[in-house]
């Protein structure tokens, strides 16, 4: 395929498979041990009822989560094993740093499973794996941690930025209320179709449908944004989606290096 329909190729990191939320990670202060002066990070796996996979789970919680009652938002991140800027570094290790650096005051949800992304992120395991996400993994979360529901955000780069795209459009297409309040679809793919035109008309099946939720579409200026992202944005703003607020960023930089800026800006519009 060309630059437009380029698909980061990654490979996985995953954590032995075991029980729901079962703990596995070596030693040190950021292994969930306890808190350390930037936060802290606790390693577990889930097996998923709904597709039969086991995901490697890392949860970061601020410094500030232990010494507080406060609830705070959450931020989802496929692919959080994927290999990221160097040696044992991973996409969820650039995201965590990102919100240290910032003093971001949110909950970080890495989710492993790099290697099924030809499969979870789209149709049609991208139902299953939808399921896995909202009845399986948040309910777990959210159930362990002090967490803000109505401020739940969902991050993915190229296929995993289709995913994102196609999330909100399942749940509006069913007229299920959206599981996320924040959508951040970065250099969205083309997915399972053959061109940017397969995801418009994926896309158009929910016009009419109300869709509380915010939708921010981010790309490189020389990747898949211009191409899909914003035709996309495009089509939704001719269309009747009550309660959707959709937003479009666009960066000088790759096909994965647009990951990073789109994230610290999606931090800056929606948890500062």
């Amino acid at each position: 395929m060309g630059m437009e329909f380029q698909h980061a190729r990654r490979s996985a990191l995953i954590c032995a498979a075991s029980a729901v939320l079962t703990a596995c990670g070596g030693g040190g202060a950021d292994d969930g041990a306890g808190p350390a002066a930037s936060g802290q990070v606790i390693n577990s796996t889930i097996k998923s009822v709904a597709n039969g996979n086991t995901y490697a789970i890392q949860v970061f919680l601020p410094e500030s989560y232990a010494n507080s009652t406060t609830v705070l938002p959450v931020i989802y991140a496929t692919e959080g094993d994927a290999p990221y800027g160097g040696a044992n570094r991973s996409r969820f290790d650039t995201f965590k740093e990102v919100m240290q650096r910032r003093g971001t005051q949110a909950v970080l949800v890495g989710i492993g499973g790099t290697a099924w992304r030809g499969t979870d992120f789209l149709m049609p395991g991208a139902t299953k794996y939808l399921d896995f996400l909202v009845k399986e993994l948040a309910h777990t979360i959210e159930s362990q941690y002090r967490i803000d529901r109505k401020r739940r955000a969902l991050s993915g780069l190229s296929h995993g930025g289709y995913f994102v795209l196609a999330a909100l459009i399942l749940e509006a297409r069913a007229g299920v209320p959206p599981s996320f309040s924040h959508y951040l679809s970065t250099e969205c793919s083309v997915g399972e179709h053959t061109s940017p035109a397969g995801v418009l008309a994926f896309e158009k099946q929910i016009d009419g449908k109300a869709v509380p939720a915010t939708l921010f579409l981010a790309g490189a200026s020389g990747g898949n944004h211009p191409l899909i992202g914003i035709p996309v944005f495009n089509q939704i703003a001719s269309q009747n989606l009550p309660g959707l607020v959709s937003l479009k960023a666009e960066y000088n930089t790759s096909h994965v290096g647009a990951d990073v800026p789109a994230f610290e800006d999606a931090l800056t519009r929606f948890f500062s």
